[in-house]
């Protein structure tokens, strides 16, 4: 069973160890968190300006340990406590403002006009777009291999910090094979 710890809301990583315990005494085998990554100018947690850095809102300044140590210390906490952890995945979109979308613009949906295509969904009939989100192309990009390696750099990364499970946020949106 899950227990869903919302970043934001726990504070740093080094606070984290009571809601582990809290989840560990509720009968929880894992703990799943939202994205922990570096975000970009709306500082949502689902806009992703780097996949490889870690939100500074979620670390420790009074900790020497650098911010990877900081989250596999969380995640030892976390097993220390009987739990697995797992985290979303999000590489069906970045954030708008990411270097992604300069250095490896043929991986975004375009707009007729050239523009990154933001990404949006359909709620009650309506298009809502989500304008501090670049649409990722997996679909019909000019560089499928590019693309799929660096989603996958992005896993192994995840997975070398100690999360045990990936939550693949709208996987609907990626093609089956990918």
């Amino acid at each position: 069973s899950l227990y869903n710890l919302f970043p934001l809301l726990a504070g740093p990583f080094s606070r984290w160890g009571e809601h582990f315990s809290r989840a560990a005494a509720m009968g929880f085998d894992w703990v799943f968190v939202n994205p922990i990554q570096q975000p970009g100018a709306s500082r949502s947690l689902y806009s992703i300006a780097d996949y490889f850095r870690i939100n500074p809102a979620l670390l420790d300044p009074q900790s020497a340990a650098p911010p990877e140590g900081q989250v596999r210390q969380m995640v030892a906490q976390a097993r220390a406590s009987g739990l697995k952890m797992m985290i979303d995945l999000v590489i069906n979109h970045s954030a708008i403002d990411s270097q992604l979308t300069r250095e490896h613009p043929e991986w975004f949906v375009r707009e007729p006009d050239g523009r990154v295509a933001n990404s949006f969904c359909q709620h009650n009939g309506e298009k809502v777009v989500w304008q501090d989100l670049a649409q990722l192309d997996h679909r019909h990009t000019r560089d499928p291999e590019g693309l799929y390696r660096y989603c996958l750099s992005v896993v192994e990364h995840l997975l070398a910090l100690g999360f045990e499970g990936l939550r693949c946020d709208a996987a609907y949106q990626l093609p089956r094979n990918f």
